[in-house]
């Protein structure tokens, strides 16, 4: 029980923090992956730890059990996998994202929780740092996203407003890549793309985490009466929720 509450409140801080996120203030993104990161590796090694009791009647007495996968979330999601293979086909149970888009986000995620999330530290002490995970993300996700997009908001207005006050304003900032933003313009394009980035990756990594908590759900739905584990359902509701719902949510706490 302590177990699945930690892991809910991690998910919903890190969840609420990557809908807020955009590029001008990237510690959403940062506090997100950390939280977000935490919150899943736990709920998921928490399925293997209830598999092991479904399947032996008692939880494993070997303490390395859940620990041998360390912070690699895409083998944590291989072995969810075959948690996954335990239950009935037709077990209430929501399906697993899949995709290019998907399977970035994952592999970014898993290289934040074994070592990327020290980036800035290596930045500052010297050491050669791995590559900006908020940089990343959105270039391997957030690009992506971006190209599922129906419309292309219209921002004529800063360009009539860059027009207007020619070379009497200067412009320097910088986009979720670290590249530049000279105008007006720039600023309006980066700020809605930003928003979509935002919202449909919390939407992507809301269904990996609801995978995952359903999985866990319904394994500890077999288990005996007498292995005294609680209802894990009611540490996630705010996340086992119909996509029309979840997309429109801006926080995940209970």
């Amino acid at each position: 029980m302590h177990e699945a509450g930690l892991a809910s409140y991690c998910l919903g801080i890190g969840l609420a923090s990557m809908r807020k996120a955009n590029f001008a203030e990237p510690k959403h993104y940062y506090g997100a992956f950390f939280e977000y990161t935490i919150g899943l590796e736990r709920v998921m090694k928490l399925a293997l730890i209830v598999d092991h009791c479904v399947e032996h009647g008692t939880f494993p007495s070997n303490e390395k059990y859940a620990q041998k996968y360390g912070h690699r979330l895409t083998d944590l999601i291989v072995g969810l996998a075959g948690v996954r293979g335990q239950l009935e086909p037709d077990a209430r149970v929501w399906e697993a994202p899949d995709g290019p888009i998907f399977n970035a986000a994952v592999s970014i995620l898993s290289d934040f929780a074994r070592g990327a999330r020290y980036y800035n530290i290596d930045v500052l002490t010297g050491k050669e740092p791995t590559i900006d995970p908020v940089a990343r993300w959105f270039t391997e996700v957030g690009i992506p996203l971006l190209a599922t997009r129906r419309k292309t908001p219209d921002v004529q207005w800063a360009k009539f407003v860059d027009d207007e006050v020619g070379n009497r304003v200067q412009i320097s900032f910088t986009d979720a890549t670290g590249g530049p933003l000279s105008s007006f313009e720039d600023l309006a394009r980066m700020t809605r793309d930003s928003e979509f980035v935002a919202k449909e990756s919390t939407f992507l990594c809301a269904k990996l985490a609801r995978y995952a908590i359903s999985v866990l759900c319904a394994r500890a739905e077999q288990a005996s009466q007498k292995s005294g584990l609680p209802y894990f359902a009611e540490f996630f509701y705010a996340l086992l929720l119909e996509d029309s719902t979840l997309k429109k949510r801006k926080t995940f706490m209970l």
